[in-house]
């Protein structure tokens, strides 16, 4: 949800209870404000009929008695009390239905006799005064929707224009291009010390990304150089006719632990430069064409393990991504089945439009999926592994837009490709 429409919200979640308050506060003022104006009325009309009683006025009683809302009675002495008003109902012989109607009752003496005197006045019905305020709810109500609607539109298109624009520059951003994004200047402070921090930002993470890029290419260098020199040097001992078999073997063990040192150089090489997105995704690429060099280059291997190599490949799956990578991609995940596969166990290949997965027979558990892509994550039984190559596949599977999943189904260990 966006943060105006979140305000909108929280706006209309504290406006609809305090509205609902409101029109009662409404309601109780306005009905005290009734009585009040009726109980003023009733009392100038009261004390013009006490001046019609006191001067024989008999045709303006007469007319007054006739509109059927005053009352004037004879009572005994013993009946006289003060004045005062009440509530009462009052049947409209025109409708049949009884209305509320605020009513004075008061007492005069004239001469020997004390005349009893009710009037009284209709008051708006509470229903119809309910209804008046719930529907004047509605409407505030409804007007306020509009109004928040029509300014988070302006607010949306207008103030909060330049945020968008500096999230869609972040969004482009990429310090491989070592240029960052031009700011467009804002006339609300706030949008534009965000786009000069920003650009400070931005500026210290490419001088950091060159900065790391040349120290990992000029490293790698380095260590190749000799690791190289080291390597020939070993070939030319093995060469040698005056090797004893112990000295032949420690050479081996040299010779073996240099190749690793080479292969852990390149892996982290590559994984860096993945890490940097330093690859660009420019070509179509071909699982199908992948996959088929990759077992072919471990054909060996896999005669050697005598491993069963089934392929269900429905329909080529492929990407827009780097064709280099999807090589290593593929081959590391081929070669991850043939060393924890078992002597005699299978390999499935299975392959349509959306999806590719590799299946191999294995260790008869699941394996730690906390684990299984961590850098130098392998298995003791196989000490020439350098323990990368998952970690590799996953990086770049994130560099190209998929997810590779692991899942144990019937003793099968199942990588899964599939677009994001």
């Amino acid at each position: 949800m966006k943060l105006l429409n979140r305000t909108s919200l929280y706006y209309m979640i504290f406006g609809i209870p305090i509205l609902v308050l409101s029109g009662f506060v409404c309601y109780a003022i306005a009905t005290e404000e009734i009585e009040e104006s009726s109980d003023a009325l009733l009392s100038d009309f009261n004390t013009q009929i006490k001046t019609f009683i006191f001067e024989n006025d008999s045709v303006s009683l007469k007319v007054l008695t006739k509109d059927k809302e005053v009352s004037i009675t004879r009572v005994k002495n013993s009946e006289v009390r003060r004045s005062f008003f009440s509530d009462t109902l009052v049947q409209n012989k025109q409708e049949g239905e009884y209305s509320e109607n605020r009513m004075l009752t008061s007492f005069v003496k004239k001469g020997d006799k004390y005349l009893k005197i009710k009037i009284w006045r209709s008051m708006l019905e509470s229903d119809q005064l309910i209804w008046g305020i719930f529907s004047s709810m509605i409407t505030v109500l409804i007007s306020l929707t509009l109004i928040f609607v029509i300014i988070n539109l302006y607010i949306s298109k207008v103030l909060w224009q330049p945020f968008y624009t500096v999230i869609d520059n972040l969004k482009g951003f990429n310090p491989n291009d070592r240029q960052s994004p031009a700011f467009k200047p804002s006339n609300i402070v706030e949008f534009n010390e965000l786009n000069v921090s920003l650009d400070e930002m931005m500026k210290n993470m490419i001088a950091d990304y060159g900065r790391q890029k040349k120290f990992t290419e000029h490293a790698s260098h380095e260590i190749q150089t000799p690791l190289a020199v080291i390597k020939s040097k070993i070939d030319l001992l093995i060469q040698s006719e005056n090797l004893g078999q112990s000295e032949a073997r420690i050479i081996m063990s040299i010779d073996d632990a240099c190749s690793k040192l080479i292969r852990i150089n390149r892996s982290l090489l590559l994984l860096t430069k993945i890490e940097n997105r330093q690859f660009k995704a420019t070509d179509k690429v071909s699982f199908q064409k992948k996959v088929l060099g990759a077992l072919s280059l471990f054909d060996d291997h896999i005669k050697s393990s005598h491993l069963d190599v089934v392929k269900n490949f429905e329909a080529d799956f492929s990407i827009h991504a780097n064709a280099d990578l999807c090589l290593v991609l593929a081959n590391n995940l081929i070669q991850n089945a043939i060393r924890h596969n078992i002597p005699g166990g299978k390999i499935i290949i299975t392959m349509t439009t959306a999806s590719l997965s590799i299946a191999n027979t294995g260790l008869s558990t699941a394996l730690d999926a906390a684990t299984l892509y961590s850098r130098f994550n392998k298995n003791a039984d196989l000490p020439d592994s350098v323990g990368l190559g998952l970690a590799i596949a996953r990086e770049i599977a994130e560099a190209s837009h998929l997810s590779l999943a692991y899942s144990y189904q019937e003793g099968l260990h199942v990588f899964s490709l599939k677009p994001n």
